[in-house]
């Protein structure tokens, strides 16, 4: 009886770590606010965050999206970002300045604002 339930136990404690593993968290950002203005290349918002490809200064960059609850919460679904559509990401950059990477708090849509992390100034 105890095996089972240890082997429950481990399983269970790998598949969060795991989950914990893939969100970014906000450690590898500058603090400093950075702004990125684009042409969206293709776009996931799926869990555990949203992630866009966007075209812009130096290549195609990862902006990375807040996890789908607020996501939703802000109002920002996938038609809003076909191929092609101008975006502003505001966040930060990521600390490797070889990668092409950012948080973003607020994505611009077409002038529509989605505020993704309001709590965070």
């Amino acid at each position: 009886m105890r095996m089972p339930l240890i082997g429950a136990l481990t399983a269970a404690a790998l598949a969060a770590a795991t989950a914990a593993s893939a969100h970014h968290g906000w450690a590898g950002y500058l603090d400093e606010e950075f702004e990125l203005s684009g042409t969206v290349v293709a776009a996931e918002l799926v869990n555990p965050h949203g992630l866009v490809k966007v075209r812009a200064q130096g290549g195609v960059w990862d902006v990375m999206l807040a996890p789908m609850p607020a996501i939703q919460r802000a109002g920002l679904r996938p038609d809003a970002l076909p191929a092609g559509a101008k975006v502003t990401a505001r966040g930060h950059r990521h600390r490797d300045a070889q990668r092409l990477e950012m948080k973003t708090e607020r994505l611009v849509v077409g002038g529509k604002t989605y505020d993704l992390y309001p709590n965070r100034d």
